[in-house]
């Protein structure tokens, strides 16, 4: 039972050829989803940079399928270098999933119910085809150069430059960089040699077992996650279907007495066997067991050296943030190194790598841990608030948004960055400064697609002047649903970042507007400046603000004796009355509560 991954072949250095040490612009050191996509955008903006792997392969000898579910802001990013459509065709593409308790049904959502967008939510596919795909783009790239079996054992600060020690096949060489990117996953070398400290670092008690199957698919293209279910003696089971004919199954086994012995094969295929039902044949390809750490650095830059990927946090794969994450790191990070490297911009932009990316390292964290906790609950107060919730999900849509089956991953949104600007008044906020660009049908394509990698401005609703980066314009005539989407009512300037990411929006055409924004970010300095007015909170709790009250009310109930959880919890009804303030609501929501 394995895949069989490619194998790429070993070259000689040139530090060993010509007996002599180089210095590089970028040494990136690890080539898994983060260390490539960074290669791939360097190379991309011209940046000469090396990528060290102390492997001579992609994925990892022995091990499942990894991260599978390559996110609608993932797929965006790899199509500016031409590798999304590869992902797309070889992957399976899906959009929808169910939620089962036990062994009924609670509910089917959508995740994109937009048709008029370039990508789908989610593609899956095995993590080492996409690594596979990106290495044989960059062996397209002249500006990039591959070096397999050259692991690095040793890293130095120097004044101007890292200085690496590396080791090869025909002996060590040291290297210089101006910049080391260490993308050397969850035990990073880099990470050891620089004594970079964790912020949290924590292992969940969770222990699941991987088992990649081979078997027919089926026409409705779904992700399944079932909670308490009987095929699994009470545990979780996750179940999607990948390239190859090939699915994912992931099994809670926490809860079995011995739990090395239900990551076994046998074990494994006589579970399988009660899912999928009598007289359906599969094939074992891979099956294993995995634990999850909760952990994230307090810097993700340190001097010249930066984390990205595993290398700066590790968290559950419950919401597919790992892969997702690592890209949009690179993504993040890529531009501002071009930028200062041209000679552009000033080299304090690259403190805002850790600024923008560390609070999405946290949030993913926090988002995954939240989830994996929810899924096998590790208190009675957990599991009653978990149960509560359920219960209600069952018969009342407003409560799904309580299950937290693993908040899926979505682009991040730099709330706090201090490139954002605005100003005037929007209808929406989904394209708010420091969200993600919105897709949808621009001409005969796509939004995104002329978005590039360098900075854009777009005016809505009427021409602006020509600037020395791409402008167009929109009419609302023929991009309704954009204007929409941006919250524009009459005309609108909005400038994007390299990245993709909004930079600044105002009412208006103005290009005097745009070209501020732009300059602010090319003259950037690390020190204190107005931040941006936050937008009033919509009505509702938020999703955070909802997986928070999740915390705190187990934990109301686990510090409650058991003989006293009754009154608790009718005193906090009361409260809960109370603050609500609203007759008929509170009526409702007792309604909500009756038992079926």
């Amino acid at each position: 039972m394995s895949y069989a991954l490619p194998v790429y072949p070993y070259r000689k250095p040139p530090e060993l050829t010509e007996r002599r040490s180089f210095e590089y612009p970028v040494i990136v050191v690890g080539a898994g989803l983060a260390g490539l996509t960074a290669a791939l955008e360097l190379g991309s903006r011209g940046i000469r940079t090396v990528l060290l792997d102390e492997d001579d392969t992609v994925g990892a000898q022995g091990l499942s399928s990894r991260g599978i579910c390559h996110a609608k802001r993932s797929l965006e990013i790899f199509d500016r270098s031409g590798v999304a459509a590869r992902i797309r065709g070889k992957g399976v593409t899906w959009n929808e999933g169910e939620v089962y308790r036990g062994a009924e049904r609670l509910y089917r959502f959508n995740l994109q119910p937009e048709a008029d967008q370039k990508f789908p939510a989610f593609v899956n596919l095995q993590q080492f085809y996409v690594e596979q795909y990106l290495v044989e783009r960059l062996q397209q790239m002249p500006e990039v150069e591959l070096r397999w079996k050259n692991k690095v054992v040793a890293v130095q600060p120097e004044p101007d430059s890292m200085l690496l020690e590396v080791e090869t096949p025909d002996g060590p060489y040291r290297a210089k960089c101006r910049y080391l990117l260490a993308a050397d996953g969850a035990h990073s070398v880099v990470r050891a040699q620089l004594g970079a400290k964790d912020a949290a670092s924590e292992l969940l008690e969770s222990v699941w077992c991987i088992a990649d199957v081979r078997m027919a698919g089926e026409a409705d293209v779904v992700r399944r996650s079932y909670l308490d279910s009987p095929l699994n003696a009470g545990g979780a089971i996750w179940y999607h279907q990948m390239a190859d004919g090939v699915w994912r199954t992931d099994w809670l086994i926490t809860h079995y007495p011995e739990r090395d012995a239900e990551a076994t094969p046998e074990r494994a295929a006589a579970r399988l066997g009660k899912l999928l039902g009598p007289g359906k044949p599969f094939e074992l390809v891979w099956v294993g067991p995995y634990r999850f750490r909760r952990r994230y650095l307090e810097r993700m830059r340190m001097g010249r050296a930066f984390f990205l990927g595993d290398a700066a946090a590790q968290h559950s794969p419950f919401g597919a943030r790992g892969g997702n994450r690592a890209v949009q790191d690179a993504n993040n990070l890529a531009w501002k190194l071009a930028l200062v490297l041209a000679g552009r911009a000033h080299p304090e932009l690259l403190d805002t790598y850790h600024d923008e990316r560390h609070p999405a390292a946290r949030e993913n964290v926090e988002h995954s841990t939240r989830a994996a906790i929810f899924i096998g609950p590790e208190s009675a107060g957990q599991r009653l608030i978990r149960d509560a919730i359920l219960d209600l999900a069952q018969r009342h849509a407003w409560a799904r948004a309580w299950v937290n089956v693993g908040r899926l991953s979505v682009a991040s949104v730099y709330e706090d960055s201090p490139f954002n600007r605005e100003r005037g008044s929007f209808k929406s906020e989904k394209a708010r400064p420091g969200a993600a660009a919105p897709d949808g049908r621009c001409g005969e394509g796509f939004l995104v697609e002329r978005l590039g990698g360098d900075f854009c401005v777009v005016y809505f609703g009427a021409p602006g002047p020509a600037l020395d980066v791409q402008t167009f314009s929109l009419s609302k005539q023929d991009h309704g649903p954009l204007f929409v989407r941006y919250g524009v009512a009459d005309t609108a300037t909005y400038v994007f970042r390299p990245d993709g990411h909004v930079l600044a929006r105002c009412t208006g055409i103005d290009g005097h507007f745009a070209r501020q924004a732009m300059e602010e970010v090319l003259s950037y300095r690390n020190h204190p400046r107005k931040a941006m007015p936050t937008p009033p909170p919509a009505p509702g709790l938020t999703q955070a603000q909802i997986d928070r009250l999740y915390d705190e009310l187990a934990a109301l109930v686990d510090a409650t004796a058991a003989p006293e959880r009754e009154r608790m919890l009718a005193r906090l009804a009361v409260a809960l009355a109370r603050g609500v303030g609203d007759y008929e609501r509170v009526r409702e929501a007792i309604n909500s509560a009756r038992a079926t």
